[in-house]
């Protein structure tokens, strides 16, 4: 009789762990949920070497939104990152300069300052009317946030100390559905997508609202998609998309159709699950009142990957 070894029996261990990621590539399950102290990510570039600029862009109908932009030392020409916040919008000047300044311990705004990139933390108007109006279609004829996340865009690349062929795009939650538009307008070199409420991207009739003290991960059960819409809109993406979505995060079950539509049409696309990541825990702390909202292991592992992508792309 076989009796294998402590090394034989870890390898086949790990094998055992490592199948499912061989047979979804695309798709990468990992552990998390554990606390951090998130004290030492805040204000950690000084301000003597980066300054935060304040700038106001025009949109498409005169409308200006604030960004809060910092660059590293030097000439460039830099690669850049561009964020786009959650709903409803309209955070305005003092909330995107705290975020850029690391204000609230989040990690993520200076460590791409860190890693070389100029960092604009971006505005976009505010979406009034609650969850029909945030979810709700947007045509290219429509004047939306979209064109406010455009002009962003527009606005970076011909700063003279910009790369424009290496702009990369990171929005969250609602965000991510800027994003998503986004990137089927324009061409940017990445897109990082954190727990995107992709519900209007893809032509989402949501299901009714969940009875008060039920479930909320019960919230986008049922959920039907507007694959017609969806397959239209995915249609012109060219660049590859990085999906960051946690297992406490109700919007995963919008974010897994996202990725299998995407797929599906031959795009470059990976989705990395995290267990007990709670909505935007990939950019962790951002100072929202009545919220916890802690810095966890994930969040430094997602951030990690995050890094990686938009230096490397998928790998």
């Amino acid at each position: 009789m076989f009796v294998p070894d402590m090394k034989s029996l870890c390898l086949c261990a790990s094998v055992a762990i490592l199948a499912p990621a061989l047979l979804r590539p695309d798709v990468r399950e990992h552990p998390g949920g554990k606390e951090l102290p998130h004290d030492r990510y805040k204000c950690v570039v000084s301000e003597m070497d980066s300054p935060v600029q304040q700038v106001y862009i025009k949109s498409r109908d005169g409308l200006y939104v604030a960004a809060a932009l910092r660059k590293p030392k030097g000439n460039g020409p830099f690669p850049v990152l561009i964020h786009f916040h959650g709903a409803p919008g309209g955070r305005g000047m003092e909330q995107l300069v705290g975020w850029s300044r690391g204000s609230t311990g989040g990690p993520v705004w200076e460590r791409f300052l860190q890693e070389g990139f100029v960092v604009v933390v971006a505005d976009y108007r505010a979406v009034l009317g609650g969850m029909p109006a945030m979810t709700a279609s947007i045509s290219p004829n429509q004047v939306s946030y979209v064109d406010d996340g455009l002009a962003v865009v527009d606005y970076v690349r011909a700063l003279p100390y910009v790369d424009p062929a290496r702009i990369s795009v990171y929005g969250v939650s609602l965000g991510g559905n800027l994003v998503m538009h986004l990137i089927g307008r324009t061409k940017v070199r990445s897109a990082i997508l954190g727990a995107p409420a992709v519900m209007g991207f893809l032509g989402v009739s949501m299901p009714a609202a969940p009875p008060a003290g039920g479930n909320p991960m019960d919230r986008f059960k049922n959920l039907q998609i507007n694959e017609e819409l969806a397959a239209r809109n995915i249609a012109p993406i060219e660049c590859p998309v990085l999906i960051l979505v946690g297992t406490a995060d109700a919007l995963i079950q919008i974010d897994r159709p996202l990725h299998d539509l995407m797929e599906k049409a031959g795009k470059r696309v990976r989705m990395e699950v995290y267990q007990n990541g709670y909505h935007d825990f990939c950019i962790g702390p951002q100072g929202h009142a009545g919220r916890k909202e802690p810095l966890l292991d994930a969040t430094l592992d997602a951030l990690e990957k995050s890094v990686d992508f938009v230096k490397n792309g998928l790998r």
